[in-house]
């Protein structure tokens, strides 16, 4: 019996990490309604923590709950909305694939096809 009360959203999505003042990026590892886990630079964390994160607009905030060397898990003081969760995440397991997004998160164009880069023209 799993302990979370919302599925998980894989994510790899850098984020402003903030506490006590102190600043520095994390990557959003994965998100919930309820939660998330960041990867950390070594030992920023600990349990209990106030973490603040941002992503653009994307506000989020929450307590440390556990850490090792690296991650850590957060609870958000308010949930999320699932449209903020479905946003920050994707699932692996429904086949969607990944885009490749700019800097901004928009999504790129595809790439015309072409044999004409393998093919040997000497």
């Amino acid at each position: 019996m799993s302990r979370r009360e919302h599925e998980r959203l894989n994510s790899d999505r850098p984020v402003e990490c903030r506490i006590d003042g102190r600043h520095f990026m994390a990557v959003l590892y994965n998100v919930s309604i309820s939660g998330c886990m960041i990867e950390v630079p070594l030992n920023r964390v600990i349990d209990g923590d106030r973490v603040h994160l941002k992503d653009g607009n994307i506000r989020m905030s929450g307590v440390v709950v556990w850490h090792d060397e690296r991650n850590a898990g957060l609870r958000f003081d308010q949930p999320l909305h699932e449209a903020v969760v479905r946003f920050l995440g994707y699932d692996p397991a429904k086949g969607e694939p990944l885009m490749p997004t700019d800097r901004f998160g928009r999504a790129l164009p595809r790439l015309p096809r072409s044999d004409r880069f393998f093919s040997d023209s000497r």
